[in-house]
């Protein structure tokens, strides 16, 4: 690789990271060197911010090239995947892509594909398709583990982003009407199964408090979290998040003043936004009176 080759990537990364972002040079490095040693590297940077930032127009341009090219890159189409959920059109392409995704990834990164086709379909209106996908997602977590295998993947996670597996199928079912089979899939059971993970236990509360359902299991993993890592404020904030869902502002006031003791070296801006919390849950019990 040349020096030059590598001045103009850095170059093309470095723009990626002003603001607003600017992805013209990147766009040039990739025309330039389309069989450069970092023209991938450069095309995955590229479809992070086209996934997200930029016209329509724009992204669509990118990802027809970046597919063109690279017809067997999983990222390529994932990404593509991603942009359409979020503009929600052309949905029938991003059904098509989300497929081949599906075909293209390796083991149990497969999640993510099945998990953006659910998505895809209830974009469609069609929550049984969307139920069909989760379960698919279930399949694979429920799987055992090939022997001589490394990639071990646990119900909670999986490649693609924390909301693989479990806890996407659980979204998956709860969005196409079906929160028995999200119970199933991602509920008391599991926090049995992972009462020593204080990790997986933090995701669990967290996921379920935003759904604003099955409190009384959510607090269970998030008080658990409190026990295996006493000094983790976070733990604290989510145990004050579920008890203020509750109603409980008592219970929730006391939690959100440990968490504020538990976070002297945690930078201002979190320290304010528990202060914030605790603010709102007084405001809130004061109402309530």
């Amino acid at each position: 690789m040349s020096y030059t080759q590598f001045a103009e990537f850095n170059i093309g990364t470095g723009a990626m990271s002003t603001r607003p972002p600017d992805p013209s040079a990147l766009l040039a490095f990739v025309k330039k060197y389309p069989d450069g040693q970092m023209v991938k590297d450069a095309y995955g940077r590229l479809s992070g911010f086209y996934g997200r930032q930029g016209s329509k127009e724009d992204a669509t341009k990118f990802f027809e090239g970046y597919t063109a090219r690279f017809p067997q890159e999983v990222g390529a189409t994932t990404g593509w995947v991603a942009r359409i959920i979020l503009d929600k059109e052309p949905l029938d392409k991003g059904i098509d892509l989300a497929k081949k995704a599906i075909e293209l990834a390796q083991g149990r990164a497969v999640m993510m594909g099945w998990q953006n086709l659910g998505r895809l379909y209830l974009l469609k209106g069609d929550k049984d398709k969307a139920v069909e996908a989760a379960d698919q997602i279930m399949k694979i977590v429920s799987a055992p583990i090939p022997s001589g295998t490394t990639e071990a993947i646990p119900m909670g996670g999986g490649p693609g982003g924390p909301g693989a597996g479990a806890p996407g199928a659980a979204q998956l079912y709860i969005d196409a009407g079906k929160p028995e089979k999200a119970l199933a899939a991602y509920g008391p059971e599991f926090v049995k199964q992972n009462a020593k993970s204080g990790p997986m236990l933090s995701r669990y509360a967290q996921f379920w408090v935003l759904q604003g359902t099955n409190l009384d299991s959510a607090l269970a993993a998030a008080k658990t979290v409190t026990e295996l890592t006493p000094t983790a404020y976070g733990a604290f904030n989510t145990v004050a998040a579920i008890y203020q869902k509750m109603k409980n502002y008592g219970e929730a006031l006391k939690a959100a003043e440990k968490a504020l003791v538990l976070a002297p070296a945690q930078p201002a801006q979190i320290k304010e936004g528990i202060q914030r919390t605790i603010e709102t849950i007084k405001a809130a019990a004061a109402e309530k009176k």
